[in-house]
């Protein structure tokens, strides 16, 4: 009797109820996949310290040592400052946003005044309420929902414990992984594997040093010019700048918004300063950090991001690119396994 196809139906329904399993808990999911994900980003180094005559044990003790200062010095300087910063933000806000609807009104009157044909007078009018109106639910509903983001991130701190248990049986974990696929596929599966791993690794450890870079040097830059909320302008343009292509703008909007509180000059010299550091990152920091790390033609990068904010908004746009490089590395592999052998004959 053939049992493979029972085997095949097996793993399947497995594979259903398991899927099944993870949708109906997938709000506790979250710790673990950032668990895993800084496992799978630490375990490099974990190695390399190995090979240096450390013990894994002694390895992981020591990474995680250095991390819980990293966090410690975030949680007691930079979140204190940061926490200040928005505060004088919060006291000052309702002034500038009654400020900001004068100036408004006033633009309104004076376009109604202005002479030009009636319609485009109300067209520009309409336009200029609805933009009001646009920026003012979205500072409401961010208001409205930091409270609610801030609670829901309790569950993560358990992510750097949780990640040391993922280190410790990586090596037994990888061998579970190799074994899901038959015995005459595991070579290609780990060379599959390996070459997606390197692209993400390279993704993730590159863009996040090029984004602390750049949003040091920006909150550097805006503070010697005298701007306050120089953390704030800082962290989004760092955070931002994770997003290639356009993260720089959607950085400088609320960046340059935040300078107009103070002045218009002081607006346009943080733009400045954004520009500055922005020529500096894509002509000196990325060339040397990244280089061509993803083998994606631009034209393919802005692709898979208009695509992925069609289909998941702004976690699309987060995610597109190193999916994109995925899909390209199994294509590839696709490629050479199955089309490549016919086209070149026997």
């Amino acid at each position: 009797m053939d049992r493979k196809p029972w085997r095949w139906l097996f793993l399947i329904c497995c594979l259903i109820l398991g899927l099944i399993f993870l949708f109906s808990v997938r709000a506790v999911l979250g710790p673990f996949l950032l668990a895993f994900m800084l496992a799978y980003l630490i375990n490099p180094l974990i190695e390399w310290l190995e090979k240096h005559k450390f013990t894994r044990r002694w390895a992981i003790t020591l990474i995680f040592g250095l991390t819980v200062i990293v966090i410690v010095f975030i949680v007691s300087v930079i979140l204190p400052l940061t926490y200040n910063e928005a505060a004088k933000l919060m006291a000052i806000l309702p002034e500038k946003m009654s400020q900001l609807d004068s100036f408004i009104q006033n633009t309104r009157q004076q376009f109604q005044t202005s002479g030009l044909p009636e319609k485009v007078a109300l067209v520009i009018d309409e336009h200029l309420s609805e933009g009001e109106a646009f920026v003012a639910s979205k500072i409401e509903l961010f208001l409205d929902k930091l409270p609610v983001k801030l609670a829901s991130m309790g569950p993560y701190v358990l992510s750097p414990v949780l990640a040391i248990y993922f280190l410790a049986d990586w090596k037994r974990l990888k061998l579970a992984f190799m074994r899901l696929v038959q015995q005459k596929w595991r070579v290609e599966w780990q060379r599959l594997w390996l070459d997606i791993s390197h692209v993400v690794r390279c993704f993730i450890r590159g863009n996040l040093v090029v984004a602390v870079i750049v949003g040091i040097l920006v909150g550097i830059g805006v503070k010697l010019i005298g701007m306050d909320y120089a953390l704030i302008i800082g962290l989004i343009c760092g955070v931002a700048d994770l997003i290639p292509y356009f993260g720089p703008l959607i950085g400088a909007v609320p960046a340059i918004l935040l300078g107009f509180t103070k002045s218009s000059m002081m607006a346009l010299e943080v733009g400045l300063v954004i520009l500055v550091v922005q020529q500096f990152e894509g002509n000196v920091i990325s060339p040397k950090i990244m280089g061509d790390s993803l083998g994606l033609h631009p034209l393919w990068i802005v692709f898979a991001l208009l695509a992925g904010e069609e289909l998941a908004g702004f976690w699309g746009i987060f995610f597109a690119v190193p999916i994109a490089a995925i899909i390209r590395v199994i294509l590839r592999h696709i490629y050479f396994r199955l089309v490549a052998p016919k086209l070149q004959g026997p």
